[in-house]
């Protein structure tokens, strides 16, 4: 697999920090309300946010982690 890498500058980093934070606030505000749904999308902009520094993780890369320790049966 080959893996590229993308510089950020500063600025970009600490906007990138701000868009999560603000994604997890509101995800926070929206859970507090009952407002499930809304929470969860405010957790996967966060993610977004997130992955512009970290670089790409998907939802599949997750439940893969997750899955892979499990044995599903014969």
């Amino acid at each position: 697999m080959i893996l590229l890498y993308s510089f950020l500058s500063l600025s970009e980093f600490v906007d990138a920090l701000k868009k999560a934070e603000s994604h997890l606030k509101a995800g926070l505000n929206q859970l507090g309300a009952g407002q499930g749904e809304l929470a969860a999308d405010d957790l996967r902009l966060a993610h977004l946010a997130l992955s512009e520094i970290t670089g790409e993780f998907t939802a599949d890369d997750l439940l893969g982690r997750i899955f892979s320790s499990f044995c599903i049966g014969k």
